[in-house]
């Protein structure tokens, strides 16, 4: 008699499955192509002009950064080197991520992701599952089902996305051709994890042949309005200062952009960098949707307070490296303060403003900020040649190039919340 507990509950314990060189060949090309993902998803988020589809990229590259992250280390336990692990497969898939990244608009980019990149991924992690022996491989059937959970969600969620944005004969065509070319190229490279055959034809390349260049301009839908800057007021306007503090959150979408350049456009860098940055990305944009949320919480409409623009003035004319010491040295160090600081607005949310939501968004916005600053601090020491003397002038170059850029224009007022924030969080 068995039990559903027999073999601790796993299952497909008495056949052979895969021996440990195919597992490690199947995840290294399951890991490379989380990898790609990551910078495919990264490197649009500046040119993907819908709001909603530029978030749910900045939580998926971070996600695939984390699965890219998981199979490494399961390669570095069935005898794979780290330099091995880190490179990629000896196979064309390469060549598929090369040519995807230079998706023309969002109706291609989606089309990549939802008919070829991310079925294919879903269903090798299942196909792997099936075979592999749950007893003796183990650590990476616990893993995949992490994974395999998050990329159904993500392939729900693009879908759904794919159905909104590709809404016209024009679209649905231009996608058909686009989904034709990826794969065939998917195909020449034995799939997606290298098990089936590989084509000796090479299969033309329409844009590849030049590296892809991330283009430097805003780029927006109109879900929220848009000013220059906004006033700064004191925390004894209550209502004024909740509301600009929600714009603030908001406003972060263009830091998450700002952060999309650094991942992307700073080459052979450790691994961690990469990691750290994606999450990081994700977090900025989370913070975004802090402002979102609480507005259409509050005002019941998430497009009543406005986004300012004066950050992608300045952001998108430095270089990475300037770029990642004035976000994380020059502005989140110095909002470690106190007074004024993370820690006061929390404080403000919570007993001054006494709204609950926008206490609890910025007591994690806080403890986000406090990662950040750590992150930047651990990496731009690996990152930057100088002393910290010279990190630390290199920052406040970059404060008082963004100071000089936010008084080109003036100031605006935002929205009078009055007495909706008494009745709303009284």
């Amino acid at each position: 008699m068995t039990t559903i507990y027999q073999y601790a509950g796993l299952a497909n314990t008495r056949t052979p499955g895969y021996g440990v060189e195919e597992c490690a060949a199947r995840i290294h090309h399951l890991a490379y192509a989380e990898e790609r993902l990551m910078f495919l998803q990264a490197a649009h988020i500046i040119s993907v002009p819908e709001r909603d589809v530029k978030v749910l990229l900045a939580r998926l590259q971070y996600e695939d950064a984390q699965h890219t992250d998981m199979l490494r280390s399961r390669l570095s336990e069935l005898r794979v080197s780290k330099k091995r692990a880190a490179s990629a497969p000896d196979t064309s898939l390469a060549v598929l991520f090369d040519e995807a990244i230079h998706a023309a608009n969002t109706t291609e980019l989606l089309a990549s992701l939802v008919r070829v990149i991310k079925p294919a991924l879903l269903a090798a992690y299942h196909d792997y599952l099936a075979t592999t022996n749950d007893l003796a491989d183990y650590p990476t059937v616990r893993l995949l089902k992490t994974i395999i959970a998050e990329e159904a969600e993500a392939l729900r969620l693009l879908q759904a996305a794919y159905d909104d944005v590709v809404n016209s004969a024009e679209r649905r065509a231009a996608a058909d051709a686009w989904v034709d070319h990826l794969q065939q190229l998917l195909n020449a490279a034995g799939g997606i994890d290298g098990s089936g055959p590989v084509s000796s034809e090479a299969v033309a390349l329409q844009r590849a042949n030049e590296p892809y260049v991330i283009p430097r301009e805003l780029t927006r839908d109109d879900a929220f309005p848009r000013v220059w800057d906004f006033y700064h007021v004191a925390n004894e306007q209550i209502s004024a200062r909740l509301g600009q503090m929600i714009s603030t959150r908001l406003s972060e979408v263009t830091v998450a952009e700002g952060l999309a350049l650094v991942l992307c456009e700073t080459p052979d860098q450790p691994w961690a960098f990469y990691v750290d940055l994606a999450r990081h990305l994700w977090d900025e944009m989370r913070h975004s949707l802090f402002g979102e949320a609480a507005a259409e919480d509050l005002l019941g409409d998430r497009s009543a307070m406005p986004v300012r623009d004066f950050e992608a003035s300045y952001l998108f004319e430095m270089t990475p490296l300037e770029l990642y010491a004035l976000i994380g040295i020059g502005v989140e160090a110095a909002l470690m303060k106190y007074p004024p600081g993370k820690r006061e607005e929390y404080e403000f949310c919570r007993d001054m403003a006494g709204y609950p939501l926008m206490r609890t968004f910025q007591d994690f916005d806080w403890a986000d900020e406090v990662l950040h600053v750590n992150i930047a601090r651990r990496q731009l020491k690996e990152w930057h040649h100088g002393d910290q003397a010279e990190l630390v002038a290199l920052a406040q170059q970059g404060l008082d190039f963004r100071a000089s850029v936010r008084n080109l224009h003036p100031q605006s007022p935002l929205p009078d919340l009055g007495d909706r924030v008494v009745k709303r969080t009284g």
